[in-house]
């Protein structure tokens, strides 16, 4: 995963599953393994750690509307536009609902990212979640998108 508002150093591993001795505390970003996968229709939902082991999603709160949260496969770049931010509860799963904070729309035609990590730094009583809509694909054959050059 990149996001190039936190700078062109700023990349991370995505793995499956979220919990902390496999996946976050390995230096890496989780995805919740009953959330869609990038691109798919449906909520892609991530975890990740604010203030250790790597700290992925340490600058979460300043995301900015429209910032781009790129994840790359091996077929290509999957580009999201951030949303908005919102804190909850631990307690709050409909955060990885399809569409999110939504479980009640059983079908959507909408292709969701959603990060999740916990606040306020250094607790975990709430949770900041951050939200995103896809926005393209970009194959591995036209290069680079241009949001991370």
């Amino acid at each position: 995963m990149q996001i190039p508002r936190f700078g062109v150093e700023y990349a991370f591993d995505i793995a499956g599953g979220v919990t902390r001795a496999g996946t976050l505390d390995q230096v890496r970003i989780g995805h919740y393994l009953d959330t869609e996968m990038p691109g798919e229709v449906g909520n892609f939902a991530l975890a990740g750690h604010r203030t250790t082991y790597g700290a992925p999603f340490n600058r979460i709160a300043e995301l900015h509307a429209g910032d781009p949260l790129v994840v790359a496969t091996r077929e290509g770049w999957y580009i999201y536009r951030f949303r908005n931010l919102e804190y909850v509860m631990p307690t709050a799963t409909d955060v990885l609902a399809d569409v999110p904070r939504h479980p009640d729309i059983p079908d959507s035609t909408g292709r969701y990212i959603t990060l999740t990590s916990c606040s306020p730094m250094y607790s975990m009583t709430e949770r900041i979640v951050a939200y995103g809509v896809f926005d393209r694909f970009v194959p591995i054959s036209e290069g680079e998108p241009p949001e991370l050059a």
